[in-house]
């Protein structure tokens, strides 16, 4: 039985950290909505009771009434915990009274009756979200688009299983996450593991589950990422099955020199049949090509003359929709990071240093705009501003080595200022 005044200090010892719902657990009892047993522990794993659902639910949205409320059930009495609750539930309509006068307060709850009790207590909006069916077909639909459940490696959602104390935490925290998020999906991402490449220069996030494939030689490297599809056996990343997700990263040398605007003008006349559209990645420019018949959506960073191309593709089957969500999020958070240089010297770094601190010294000094560019051991130019600042000219030059912009006026031979990284932001 629930107790309803105890005070912890932390979270409950038989929910440790790594629990999958813990921090479902952590927020609902942090809010008040959840205590525990006399023991002081919650018992993720037990199965949830209809008295005890009714309970987070109508203390999570403030339903609850200490209001001297008349005997309805003949099965919940005052003397029971939960009467204040179920009573509380049937006042804001969540619960009936029928034929046999019973609540069966002790009766387990599956995930379909969850799905449907917190989002009729909630109010959710269902006009797009149409029967098909199946009495809980809404519920379940409106549950997948908001993230609030994900479909198995087998495209199943459980709807008749009973819930466990821990998963009906955390679908109710999710429904929360959603309210207050003003109906935006939950963020699955948030507790994704970031992955740090060591071949290839990105950082990303991906989701838990999905394999990790690393091929290095010395015509190209690459990193994939895939979800196999499981219903069909799927041993190797090299096809799309129908439940199949593909990220796939590698690094075009670019060593036909093409500029940006010709690499980019390439890849639209190659597949001028899909939609393209340019944008920014970090500081850098870059093409996104898209096919949605084909479920295909890549992207081409250029990043000082070489071009980071990222390939994502998943199959039309159940999994379809889940899956091209997981690599649109993996898209959002990639993030380019340069590789640490570990075949690099002290004395590189000692160079390194001195011509940086030599470049600072000069800045704003007429003349010597030159000399300081000469001496960078790696330089490319990745803007001009033609009208400059009223005297000609004004070059912004990027040197990798030293990961430093330098602001550069052709008229006065003077380096203007200088920035960290590669940016035209001065």
């Amino acid at each position: 039985m629930l107790s309803s005044g105890i005070t912890f200090a932390g979270i409950f010892p038989d929910v440790p950290e790594d629990h999958e719902n813990y921090k479902a657990i952590e927020y609902l009892k942090a809010q008040g909505f959840i205590s525990g047993y006399s023991d002081l522990t919650f018992k993720p794993e037990n199965k949830i009771t209809r008295a005890e659902s009714v309970k987070i639910i109508t203390s999570a949205l403030g339903l609850v009434s200490d209001e001297d409320f008349l005997v309805l059930f003949s099965d919940v009495t005052k003397s029971d915990w939960f009467f204040k609750f179920v009573m509380s539930a049937h006042k804001a309509g969540m619960v009936a009274v029928g034929s046999d006068n019973k609540f069966r307060p002790n009766d387990t709850i599956n995930f379909a009756e969850s799905l449907k009790i917190i989002s009729e207590a909630l109010k959710v909006d269902f006009s797009t979200y149409p029967d098909s069916g199946e009495w809980y077909s809404k519920y379940v639909s409106y549950a997948k688009d908001k993230n609030i459940v994900l479909m198995d490696d087998f495209g199943d959602v459980h709807v008749n299983e009973a819930m466990t104390r821990g998963r009906f935490a955390e679908v109710m925290y999710r429904f929360l996450r959603v309210r207050d998020g003003g109906g935006e999906a939950f963020p699955i991402d948030e507790e994704w593991e970031k992955y740090e490449s060591d071949l290839l220069p990105f950082n990303v996030k991906y989701p838990g589950g999905w394999q990790i494939l690393k091929f290095e030689s010395d015509a190209l490297n690459q990193v994939v990422f895939w979800k196999a599809d499981a219903s069909l056996y799927q041993f190797s990343p090299d096809k799309i099955y129908p439940n199949t997700a593909r990220f796939n990263v590698t690094l075009d040398p670019n060593l036909k020199k093409l500029s940006r605007a010709e690499y980019f003008s390439n890849m639209k006349f190659v597949f001028s049949s899909y939609g393209a559209k340019e944008f920014k990645v970090g500081n850098f420019d870059a093409l996104e090509i898209l096919n949605k018949d084909t479920f295909l959506r890549d992207w081409y960073v250029y990043v000082n003359g070489k071009v980071l191309v990222i390939y994502t593709q998943n199959g039309n089957g159940v999994l379809g929709s889940q899956n091209r969500k997981f690599l649109d999020l993996m898209l959002k958070n990639f993030e380019y990071k340069e590789l640490a240089d570990s075949g690099g010297s002290a004395a590189d770094g000692d160079l390194y240093a001195g011509i940086k601190s030599k470049i600072l010294e000069n800045v704003l000094v007429e003349g010597q705009g030159t000399n300081m560019l000469n001496s960078l051991p790696n330089k490319i130019i990745i803007s001009t501003d033609t009208i400059g600042v009223g005297t000609g000219p004004i070059d912004y030059y990027y040197c990798t080595e030293l990961n430093m912009t330098l602001k550069y006026e052709r008229a006065g031979d003077v380096i203007l200022d200088t920035r960290d990284g590669q940016t035209t932001a001065f």
